[in-house]
């Protein structure tokens, strides 16, 4: 059996295929679609590792793809590929499509060659991943103390959360990164619930290196920015789980919160899930006094989170 990434890349462009193809043909399996229907067919058809999409394509669009690819093949990496800063695509591509990666047109190739040898090798280590109804039990259960930590400053989203979580599990609130970081270190924390900005001080640092230091901590962002270059940082560097706008319907926070619970469970149940999200390291000599800490206390956490 062959030991080699099979990567699928859809584009209704067929020059952007050709391209693609002869980049990664060398090292990978490739495969090409000019549809998403076509390439439904491949991924139901072969174990694909890796798949890249174009977002504008007419028929159906690349997160409606990736959206039905999660649902066919959970441990496909997804990628999105797309020429257009479209903030709706983007919130899709993380709330429908769960995505690996956002990758923009036109892409450097070292970037995308590095995007893919990471996503493949994750695609082929998580073959036969695929977990159970009873192993969704067994973590549920082995994890019912994890709680949610909120890094938010709104009073009503803190009651809101409170009001639909309080009785399942516990639920902290901290009003900045510093206070975040405190509950971190006395508390089992599962489920982050964070704005980007809370008071006057930004969160985004925070979120990506809390990723990269224990990426078992699923994040939910709830805010009202629209920016879509911030969403795909949070993307590629942060691996968040939800992109959530403000003011939030009760029964969409609700829908999310529990699909966070629930995978950081499959994530403590099957620790090699946790390769899907790693996340590029963090430039430590570019970083602010105020990230260089949070780093500094995260990586103190790791080894007593590890043990919870």
């Amino acid at each position: 059996m062959s030991t080699r990434a099979r990567i699928l890349f859809v584009d209704d462009e067929e020059h952007i295929l050709a391209t693609l193809k002869a980049l990664f043909k060398a090292k990978f399996e490739v495969y090409t679609a000019t549809s998403g229907a076509a390439a439904l067919e491949i991924v139901k058809s072969n174990q694909i590792h890796v798949i890249v999409s174009d977002q504008r394509m007419p028929e159906m669009e690349g997160i409606e793809l990736l959206r039905q690819v999660k649902d066919v093949s959970p441990s496909t990496m997804r990628i999105l590929l797309t020429g257009y800063s479209d903030f709706n695509a983007i919130v899709g591509s993380v709330n429908a499509g769960e995505v690996y990666r956002y990758i923009y047109k036109p892409w450097s190739n070292k970037e995308i060659q590095d995007t893919l040898q990471a996503a493949a090798m994750v695609g082929l280590s998580l073959i036969d991943s695929d977990i159970t109804a009873d192993d969704i039990s067994a973590a549920n259960a082995a994890s019912a103390a994890a709680g949610i930590l909120l890094i938010e400053d709104d009073l009503q989203v803190r009651s809101m959360v409170e009001k639909l979580f309080g009785e399942r599990c516990p639920v902290w609130a901290a009003a900045n990164c510093a206070e975040a970081l405190d509950i971190l270190e006395r508390q089992n924390v599962g489920v982050v619930v964070t704005d980007v900005y809370v008071g006057r001080q930004e969160v985004t640092s925070f979120i990506k290196i809390l990723k990269d230091q224990h990426p078992s901590i699923v994040t939910v962002v709830l805010t009202k920015f629209n920016d879509a270059n911030m969403v795909v940082g949070l993307i590629n560097h942060g691996q968040i789980f939800r992109y959530l706008g403000k003011p939030v319907h009760q029964a969409q926070l609700r829908v999310s919160i529990e699909a966070a619970l629930t995978y950081h469970a499959k994530c403590r149940r099957q620790p090699k899930l946790l390769t899907r999200h790693r996340v590029d390291r963090i430039d430590e000599g570019a970083n602010s006094g105020l990230a260089t800490m949070i780093m500094s206390r995260l990586r103190s956490l790791r080894t007593s989170i590890a043990a919870r």
